[in-house]
């Protein structure tokens, strides 16, 4: 069963990074009708959840912050199925002072909305001293209630959430999108909640693993305070680099105008350079054949809390997706490789990687995986930035 579910998690990971190559040529709509939302997609993910699953229960794991780190993934996969399923989504074009009950759906079909709505006016607010937009507004009126929607500012009705999408050249129109997902979302949220707690239950708990990395460093007389303070000060120069390009002199996108954003700009730069320094001291390692296990007690004691960080960057990240864009996962490229990079850093951090009965040879293979692993992230910001695009090609 054990191989079944390697089998299935590397065809996963190699299916999504091939479905972010053939977006660059296809273009984005064709990868969410033939991979992304096809039938084989979904049933590939929903073999592996259930491989998984039953690999779980016959290795008997009893270890509580384990197990919810674990369902937390089944509940996020379910809800995203619940998504697909019964999610509703469209676009409602709107002029001026023009009433509408209608929506259009992504095969060009119309359907009736449970109530009206009509556009009142449309705004675009620019930086001061700048023709730089910093946000879209549409004050709208839905049965005559009023409401203002921005690109980090949704309306709610009836059940139904309306976001800012689009405008007409003449500013005389704004488009809509809307979205109705009453199952997935709250279920999708559920694990999440999960998620953030096991994560952090994973690092405090005395029995697991980063632990006792920490008591190996303790018995190997680590010295912790030297390491912290040039971690600290490398990780703050990084997060002023990057917020710095997000600021108000610099003329953000938009959407980039979230309090959210420092939040997950923060938290994935220090899983990002936590993983920065694994790949230098395994490439260390690699060379430094006396130190190797001694670097690789090192390089897990900053796995465990990088793979923290980088859940909590994707879990906040899809927050403000749904607040943005209406959707918590879109499968932009920046988020497929996110999710990948993920998975395969979180592939050493299970203790079935490591129980090999050659220690001197797992210690070589622990390095050199770190070291390849580190291609994901070169990959997830370099190779999304200027060969990929998308919505993140910004970033």
């Amino acid at each position: 069963m054990k191989r079944i579910v390697i089998v299935f998690y590397i065809v996963v990971v190699v299916v999504m990074a091939a479905a972010t190559i053939v977006e660059n040529r296809y273009g984005a709509e064709f990868v969410a009708v033939n991979i992304y939302g096809a039938w084989w997609f979904i049933a590939l993910w929903a073999l592996l959840a259930t491989a998984g699953i039953v690999y779980f229960i016959r290795r008997k794991v009893r270890r509580l912050s384990v197990m919810m780190l674990h369902l937390s993934f089944i509940i996020i996969l379910f809800g995203a199925l619940l998504t697909h399923l019964t999610a509703i989504r469209g676009v409602i074009p709107l002029r001026k002072g023009i009433p509408t009950n209608q929506y259009l759906t992504r095969d060009m079909c119309l359907h009736q909305l449970p109530f009206t709505l009509c556009l009142e006016d449309f705004e675009i607010k620019y930086y001061e001293g700048s023709d730089a937009p910093s946000d879209y507004l549409s004050r709208i009126t839905i049965d005559g209630e009023s409401f203002t929607i921005s690109m980090n500012q949704i309306a709610s009705h009836s059940g139904i959430r309306l976001y800012q999408m689009d405008y007409d050249a003449d500013l005389q129109g704004s488009i809509l999108a809307m979205n109705s997902d009453p199952w997935g979302i709250p279920s999708t949220y559920c694990g999440y909640a999960l998620l953030f707690v096991s994560l952090l239950w994973m690092l405090v708990d005395p029995f697991g693993k980063f632990r006792q990395q920490i008591a190996l460093l303790r018995k190997r007389r680590f010295p912790f305070l030297l390491f912290v303070i040039p971690l600290s000060a490398g990780f703050a120069l990084l997060l002023w680099h990057f917020l710095g390009k997000y600021s108000e002199a610099n003329h953000p996108l938009p959407v980039l105008n979230s309090s959210l954003l420092p939040i997950h700009v923060s938290v994935i730069i220090l899983a990002y350079f936590l993983l920065l320094l694994c790949f230098v001291t395994s490439f260390v390692a690699l060379f430094w054949t006396k130190k190797r296990q001694g670097l690789r007690v090192l390089s897990q004691f900053m796995l465990y809390p990088a793979l923290t960080f980088l859940g909590y960057g994707i879990f906040i990240g899809a927050i403000w997706a749904n607040l943005s864009w209406g959707t918590y996962w879109s499968w932009d490229p920046k988020e497929t490789w996110a999710l990948i990079t993920l998975m395969i850093y979180a592939v050493p951090a299970h203790k079935s990687f490591s129980n090999q009965h050659y220690k001197h040879r797992a210690f070589f293979f622990y390095h050199l995986y770190m070291v390849l692993a580190f291609l994901a992230i070169l990959m997830t910001y370099f190779g999304v930035n200027y060969f990929l695009g998308g919505m993140h090609s910004y970033a």
